[in-house]
C-alpha cells in the first residue's frame, strides 16, 4: 500500500536523487516492509520477529511504518491499537479456532491483492467454536 502522498517543501536529496521543492512523493509502504535488509525472510508470515522487538510503529522506526510517519501519522492509532487488542483478545477468549476439514497450515497463501490497502489476494476461513471451559 501507498502512505498518504507527500510534497517536498525544500530541494532535498534523497541517495542518489535530487528532488526539487513542490514535487509530490508518494511513499511504497510495501517496499519499505519487505525490504530484505531489514527484514529476514520478508515475504513469510512471521508474527514472532516482533516479539522482544525494540521496533516502534508508530512511526519512530523507518523499517515499519503501518500508520505513517511524523506529524502527518495516523491521528487514530492510540484508538485503534488498544481496540483491535481488545478485538483479538475477546475472539481468542471466546472461541476456539480451527481450520476446515481438510485444509492444511500449509495450504495458506499469505499473498496480498495489489491495492492502495493491503487486503490477502485469497479470503482465509476459520472455523469458531464457542469456548466453553470444562
Amino acid at each position: 500500500p501507498l502512505l498518504v502522498p507527500r510534497e517536498t517543501t525544500e530541494d532535498c536529496r534523497i541517495g542518489e536523487y535530487e528532488i526539487p521543492s513542490g514535487t509530490r512523493v508518494l511513499i511504497n509502504a510495501k517496499a519499505i516492509a519487505t525490504d530484505p535488509e531489514y527484514w529476514e525472510h520478508p515475504f513469510e508470515f512471521r508474527p514472532e520477529r516482533f516479539l522482544n522487538s525494540s521496533i516502534d510503529f508508530k512511526g519512530q522506526n523507518y523499517e515499519l511504518i503501518p500508520f505513517g510517519v511524523g506529524r502527518r501519522a495516523c491521528p487514530g492509532i492510540n484508538f485503534a491499537i488498544p481496540l483491535i487488542e481488545l478485538a483479538l483478545a475477546s475472539l481468542l477468549y471466546s472461541f476456539d479456532w480451527e481450520l476446515p476439514p481438510g485444509m492444511r497450515i500449509e495450504d495458506f497463501d499469505m499473498e496480498e491483492a495489489p491495492g492502495i490497502t493491503m487486503h490477502k489476494k485469497t479470503l482465509l476461513f476459520l472455523m469458531a467454536t464457542a469456548y466453553t471451559s470444562t
